[in-house]
């Protein structure tokens, strides 16, 4: 399993990301969203801090990122457009140094604002949203400055080779040369400098591989002995639940338009069927529900959250109920449109039917884990590199801060 303890994919790659994605979402610039969450979930072991969840590129999670606690609901407000500098602090003014580098305002603001962009670009900001986001922004940025510094003290490399692979991966998320090009342009960067960078996080994650565990995919026998150490937790009923992509159609499209609807959702299921890794093909579902389906539950993925099946059409329930967890219904028809299903959960009381339930609760253990290992290796680091903060408004203060405010 890929690394998801790592830092988050460097930060400038994400803008890049997001300056993509607020124009023309694709689903590896969105932010990917966890498996579907039961609203009857198998209990995860306590941990003392939350579970990462994946990002973009399938990285671990900033350091610090506790969303700020509000005694009570505020009122909320827009999301400003641009950032404003107050009197006497430019956007060149060094805010943060972490041994003899320099994290700049600009840099945490640019991040920032795409990130601002993409996530409220038709809602709206709570107060204090802004902040947090600096705050996280700026942690992040001083890991991957001590992790670079760390990179250098032992001279690490990245390989061309592996450059390149990396390259040609992170275009591939975009549906053309002049969609990356105009990317660059909004996070204010080159192809040179975004080599650079990437040459910067894969010596930073053939360090971290040298000083944290990976968290890897339970075995079946964690998955066994979770299972019968919290069977009692697990819903036990008809229910079922599931992930759609749906493309509509209705009497004003024509039979060609369907047709292709239906090719198109064809070729979208062949994709999706190369994984094999029921959690990979979870994700990627619903990335791609994310991005293309036409239902009204597109922004979750396509979760349709907990269900019987007769609380939907005929077909829907004949197609649905003859699914195993894990499996991809074939494309069908009915009075909506076509539809292709990945059937999430069966709450029938049996081992293989909670198969996700219990892959996401020990990930998220393992996960919790090794942020906290990766947690004490970069306050260690900083105490070899000082990290300054000359403004305190950047200090994560929360008990999940990596570095001592």
């Amino acid at each position: 399993m890929p690394l998801a303890y790592r830092l988050s994919t460097i930060v400038t790659l994400l803008a890049v990301c997001l300056a993509v994605a607020a124009d023309a979402p694709a689903p590896a610039a969105s932010e990917p969203a966890p498996a579907p969450a039961a609203s009857e979930p198998a209990p995860a072991p306590a941990a003392s801090e939350p579970a990462p969840a994946p990002a973009v590129s399938e990285a671990a999670p900033a350091p610090a990122q506790t969303e700020p606690a509000a005694s009570k609901p505020a009122k909320a407000v827009k999301a400003p457009k641009a950032a404003k500098t107050s009197a006497g602090k430019t956007a060149a003014s060094v805010v943060i140094t972490v041994g003899p580098n320099k994290i700049r305002r600009r840099q945490i603001d640019t991040l920032v604002d795409l990130m601002i962009k993409v996530k409220h670009a038709n809602t709206e900001m709570q107060p204090g949203e802004k902040e947090y986001l600096e705050r996280m922004i700026a942690t992040n940025l001083i890991g991957q400055e001590l992790l670079d510094l760390e990179a250098k003290r032992l001279n690490v490399v990245a390989e061309e080779k592996s450059i390149d692979s990396l390259s040609q991966v992170f275009r591939a998320n975009f549906p053309d040369e002049k969609a990356f090009q105009k990317a660059l342009a909004q996070a204010g960067d080159t192809e040179a400098g975004l080599r650079l960078k990437m040459a910067r996080q894969l010596k930073a994650d053939k360090l971290l591989n040298t000083q944290v565990t990976p968290v890897s995919r339970p075995t079946p026998k964690e998955m066994q002995d979770f299972f019968m150490a919290h069977k009692a937790a697990f819903p036990f009923n008809d229910s079922l639940r599931a992930c759609q992509i749906l493309f509509m159609v209705d009497k004003e499209t024509s039979a060609g338009e369907a047709a292709k609807k239906k090719a198109d959702l064809e070729k979208i299921r062949a994709s999706l069927l190369q994984d094999t890794a029921i959690d990979v093909l979870l994700t990627h579902f619903v990335l791609k529900a994310r991005d293309v389906s036409d239902g009204p539950e597109k922004k979750d993925g396509g979760d349709l959250q907990r269900f019987l099946p007769g609380d939907f059409n005929p077909e829907f329930k004949k197609q649905v109920s003859a699914l195993k967890v894990g499996q991809v219904s074939p494309v069908f028809r009915t009075p909506l449109g076509w539809h292709l299903v990945l059937l999430t959960e069966r709450n029938d009381g049996k081992f293989e039917s909670y198969q996700l339930q219990i892959a996401r609760a020990l990930v998220s253990e393992k996960a919790a884990k090794a942020g906290k290992n990766l947690k004490k290796y970069l306050q260690t680091l900083a105490e070899r590199y000082k990290v300054s903060y000359l403004e305190n408004g950047y200090k994560d203060t929360t008990l999940a801060g990596v570095y001592d405010p």
